[in-house]
């Protein structure tokens, strides 16, 4: 069977379910075996035809739509944070991002610029411990006053990493948008950094140009309580439309 024969009965824009592919295989070769037809979805997903927002869902590429997945390029003192990281602390998971990432998103751009590094319970102290030989403006799991007081440009964060924290396929141990998204309505140190009328925008702006995996996105804000309250904000305060709310996987 032709990858083009798929191709052609999938309508650009849309959202499918795996099932839905299967049987669409199954139109044009009802004989195929399911190695086949797995071998075409990673075929698919291989051109960029297809594109996993969820599990088992997928999103029909549409080429008026210039999304893809986000990347983000991290400072060169970033990368260096990481480096010592990841040379002393091999094994350790961790998880990092800048508070200008968000300059992509906001209208009122940030100009102070903050490195967050969220790693695993009881290691919090020994990464400080090593970083302060490197950096004199860094914070252990500050609160809120502390972190306020002393806020300055190119300060140094450590905070612990939730557990089931999205996942991403970056070098530099890059946090997902997913979770920068959700840490918007749970990250006290930044909540009064950006203003709650940038939300919308934020999301708008993170759903058009981006791939979200709207289950991955879910089921951290479940993690975080947050999930009904982001649900709601979505219906209510974008114009976006949620693809996998009503999907069977």
């Amino acid at each position: 069977m032709k990858i083009e024969n798929v191709i052609d009965k999938l309508i650009p824009g849309s959202v499918i379910s795996r099932r839905e592919y299967e049987e669409i295989i199954r139109q044009i070769n009802p004989k195929i075996s399911d190695r086949t037809i797995f071998w075409q979805l990673a075929k698919l997903q291989e051109a960029d035809i297809l594109h996993k927002i969820g599990q088992n869902v997928f999103y029909v590429r549409d080429n008026d739509i210039n999304k893809r997945d986000y990347v983000y390029g991290y400072s060169k003192k970033m990368k260096g944070i990481v480096e010592i990281i990841k040379n002393d602390y091999p094994l350790v998971d961790f998880q990092v991002w800048e508070f200008v990432q968000l300059n992509e998103f906001v209208n009122h751009q940030i100009g102070k610029n903050v490195f967050f590094i969220e790693v695993e319970h009881h290691l919090e102290e020994s990464i400080f411990n090593r970083l302060k030989q490197y950096y004199s403006r860094i914070l252990l799991c500050p609160k809120e006053d502390m972190f306020y007081n002393y806020f300055e440009e190119n300060m140094v964060v450590i905070q612990s990493l939730l557990s089931e924290v999205p996942k991403t396929k970056s070098d530099v141990q890059g946090c997902s948008l997913e979770k920068l998204l959700v840490d918007l309505f749970s990250n006290k140190l930044t909540g009064q950094l950006v203003e709650r009328a940038e939300y919308p925008g934020i999301y708008e702006e993170a759903f058009r140009k981006y791939y979200i995996d709207e289950k991955k996105l879910f089921r951290y804000a479940r993690r975080r309580n947050l999930e009904k309250e982001i649900k709601n904000f979505i219906e209510k305060e974008t114009n976006i439309q949620l693809v996998t709310e009503d999907m069977n996987d």
